[in-house]
């Protein structure tokens, strides 16, 4: 490559980087004209030369000066070649001072870029947000004042409605999951889930009740469950113990439920005995399980805070005798289990059992930490 070419080349490429200057803070680089009279200077003398002699009447010079000519090219290209790198070194230095500037600026710049961009973006969202209002509040507006008190008996008529509708759907609900026991399974479920989930009690029982619930929770690679779990770490008493309730989520999900069962069922004992820490008059035991249940549901006394009274009662803490039982009252009983009295409890089913009565467990613990009642 010729010291002309490269020279030409390392002008191209001073005049595309000098763009960055004006894209980046609007100031000036060298001016269009320059770069042409610095191409233009560029070119090889013969070439000039040519330009020339095509607009005037040189091409008929005489022979014998066609040595001279030929000599004043060389002369001519000599001497350019000979320049280049002076100006080279004049050129360069302006450049990299302006290419220089323009990233300064740039780099200053793009923080209140991207403040302005993230400003918009929250505008537009809050447009988004506040249309369907602006929607509703201009339909209201439109409303008379007699039209408008029609539509608020037909709203009160409408929250009855529902109202009869939820009393006459819960309490088959909870008996349903007091059954299954599955405590704090409306939490997870849509009114209409909780119908569909009646009706197909009704249709193909208590079975079909079950898979239903677990293919909710098996779901995009357990969602429902992960994001229980989740919830958990909010309690001190759970987040001290991630690691082995993590392991146990985990046994779980590759259904190894003989491992997640006996792993979980000591946490349900240890919250409870910190939910009714405090409470006056306790009588001192090792378990605490049934009064935390009992505690909770006279608190409440609704129905979803019965199903839990009883399913502790009657299901997982039911008391029986060692000596004279012949086997523990249900497979999933907490006893049974963690004395080694129990062999057939690795299900499903008992899984989730355990699941849920400590997710209801985290609750009332949170909730009593909330109001400044026993520890967290």
């Amino acid at each position: 490559m010729s010291i002309d070419e490269a020279f030409r080349k390392e002008i191209d490429r001073i005049q595309r980087d000098s763009k960055l200057l004006e894209s980046a803070a609007g100031l000036n680089s060298f001016p269009r004209h320059s770069f042409r009279d610095v191409l233009e200077a560029t070119k090889p003398a013969g070439e000039r030369l040519a330009d020339a002699m095509a607009k005037t009447s040189l091409g008929t010079i005489e022979a014998n000066q066609s040595d001279a000519i030929r000599r004043a090219i060389a002369d001519a290209a000599r001497t350019l070649q000979e320049r280049a790198d002076p100006f080279r070194g004049l050129v360069q230095p302006i450049y990299d001072f302006q290419t220089q500037l323009a990233r300064a600026a740039q780099a200053a710049l793009e923080p209140f870029v991207q403040l302005v961009q993230a400003a918009q973006q929250v505008q537009k969202n809050i447009r988004v947000a506040l249309e369907p209002l602006q929607r509703i509040r201009e339909a209201l507006g439109s409303i008379s004042p007699d039209q408008f008190s029609e539509f608020q008996r037909a709203l009160a008529g409408m929250a009855d409605n529902f109202r009869l509708q939820w009393a006459a759907v819960d309490k088959p609900v909870f008996r349903l999951f007091t059954k299954l026991g599955l405590t704090g399974l409306e939490s997870y479920l849509t009114q209409s889930e909780l119908l569909y989930v009646l009706k197909l009690s009704k249709d193909k029982g208590t079975k079909a009740v079950q898979e239903y619930v677990f293919r909710k929770f098996r779901k995009a690679k357990y969602k429902a469950l992960n994001r229980m779990v989740r919830s958990w770490w909010r309690a001190p008493y759970m987040r001290k113990r991630k690691k082995s309730i993590r392991a146990a989520i985990s046994a779980h999900k590759k259904r190894q439920f003989e491992l997640a069962i006996p792993t979980l069922l000591p946490l349900i004992d240890g919250l409870a005995a910190e939910i009714v820490a405090g409470t006056p008059n306790l009588r001192r035991k090792s378990i605490y399980t049934k009064e935390a249940a009992a505690m909770y549901n006279a608190d409440e006394a609704e129905v979803w805070s019965e199903c839990v009274e009883q399913v502790v009662f009657s299901l997982v803490y039911k008391d029986y005798d060692f000596r004279t039982a012949k086997r523990p009252p249900s497979s999933v009983n907490r006893h049974g289990i963690l004395h080694g009295r129990t062999v057939d409890y690795g299900s499903e089913l008992n899984s989730y059992r355990v699941i849920f009565l400590l997710n209801v467990m985290v609750k009332i613990a949170e909730q009593n930490a909330n109001k400044g009642t026993g520890a967290p």
